[in-house]
């Protein structure tokens, strides 16, 4: 089910009240649309990512699919680029389809968390902001946090604000409902409505002569579809189509794949930008264009779509697979988890461990190293600990092996030297 509403904010405002907030109004949300306890109403990102090389899944999904927008006005929510193009990317779905000119439909509704001169506003907010109306109403005049400060003398007016706005969420997504998106553009691509940056070209790819080595990882997951399966195999930890949503280890830990690894290289310890790629006959064209923008590529193998698919008439993974298996490269690294906890896997774990190790022969067999192959990963936090160690050895490794150019000091020769760098 799409979301009743998506809460965008920006982080320095993030806390108690606000979180306060958002339980308040999506209880309130909850009940009015008749739901059981517990539906999840409106779409609250709690983690620390910022601008990187694309869209979150998870959040760019949200956007998509959401009623309404809800907007937590601040000062430092006028100056952060990311809330500016979560602000773009949902006024895209509020104006397609409509005649030039034509004023968007009521769903996207700002409120004012902290006071802010309204006089610099952004031309693309100037207008139609404060969804709750009189200028000099405390919630207008002071804010929502003030509100919530002084609870025990506003809770009757502050209760008020929570039932009118649910009002509104529900009566503008009856009244307007929005279709996605047909092209989601890329992070980079989207002018943010406020809060500096623009759209920018294409980057072209980084010259090899910096020495801080890679700084973006891109995740292949070898996961087959669901509908694949049939009657073999239980489709809930694949959820809808497999890949970057299947989830090694359901039913303990039910967060899909490339959400977990996403939320774990964009940490301070590694601070990697991440993306989501697709798994296919083009595999090797792909390590190979990560090689020359210095790009560290992981795949997530799921032991069991690789076993099932080697069962077939026709395979496809082992032949791709396998051709990976033969190169020795410095920037990609193979990851396969293990789940004791799912019965179809572990009622078959021997013929699955030897098809596996046949298909990286290599790497699993051959010429064993950590840095670039591991396999039997038994929990989440153990791929935790996987994935950081094989990013940071990937990345020094890359960076020994990275060619640098130096100008010669000046002198009767123009050459130019090339060689590994420190």
């Amino acid at each position: 089910m799409a979301y009743e509403f998506f809460f965008s904010y920006t982080r320095s405002n993030n806390g108690d009240y606000l979180k306060r907030f958002f339980a308040d109004l999506a209880e309130e949300v909850r009940e009015r649309r008749g739901l059981p306890v517990g539906a999840e109403v409106g779409f609250f990102d709690q983690r620390e990512l910022e601008l990187g090389e694309d869209w979150d899944a998870a959040l760019v999904d949200a956007l998509q699919t959401c009623k309404v927008m809800v907007a937590i006005a601040s000062p430092g929510y006028w100056k952060s680029e990311y809330c500016g193009k979560e602000w773009a990317l949902f006024s895209q779905r509020q104006r397609q389809g409509l005649p030039a000119g034509s004023p968007p439909p009521p769903l996207l509704k700002p409120l004012i968390w902290m006071p802010f001169d309204f006089a610099e506003l952004p031309p693309a907010v100037s207008a139609g902001h404060a969804a709750l109306n009189d200028p000099h109403a405390v919630q207008n005049a002071k804010g929502l946090r003030y509100m919530l400060k002084q609870i025990q003398e506003q809770r009757t007016a502050y209760n008020d604000i929570v039932e009118a706005l649910a009002t509104e969420i529900i009566g503008a997504a009856d009244a307007h409902p929005l279709a996605p998106l047909a092209v989601v553009p890329r992070l980079a691509q989207v002018a943010a409505a406020f809060g500096g940056g623009s759209a920018a070209a294409p980057a072209a790819p980084a010259p090899l002569q910096s020495p801080s080595g890679p700084q973006h990882v891109s995740f292949i997951y070898v996961a087959a579809h669901p509908q694949a399966f049939g009657a073999a195999r239980k489709a809930d930890p694949y959820v809808e189509c497999g890949g970057p949503d299947w989830k090694p280890y359901y039913p303990v830990h039910t967060t899909r794949v490339h959400r977990f690894v996403q939320s774990i290289v964009a940490g301070d310890e590694l601070d990697f930008t991440s993306e989501a790629m697709p798994f296919g006959a083009n595999l090797i064209a792909r390590i190979d264009e990560a090689w020359r923008q210095r790009q560290i590529v992981v795949l997530i193998v799921d032991p069991w779509s690789v076993h099932w698919d080697a069962q077939r008439a026709a395979p496809e993974y082992q032949a791709i697979l396998k051709a990976l298996d033969s190169r020795l490269d410095y920037h990609w690294c193979v990851l396969v988890p293990w789940n004791d906890n799912d019965a179809d896997a572990v009622a078959n774990r021997d013929a699955i461990t030897a098809t596996v190790r046949d298909t990286f022969d290599r790497h699993a067999n051959l010429a064993p190293n950590p840095m670039f192959y591991r396999d039997g990963i038994r929990s989440a936090d153990e791929l935790k600990r996987a994935l950081g160690d094989v990013l940071t050895r990937l990345k020094e490794e890359i960076k020994k092996r990275a060619t640098v150019h130096m100008p010669i000091p000046a002198g009767p020769s123009k050459s130019v030297v090339t060689g590994p760098s420190a």
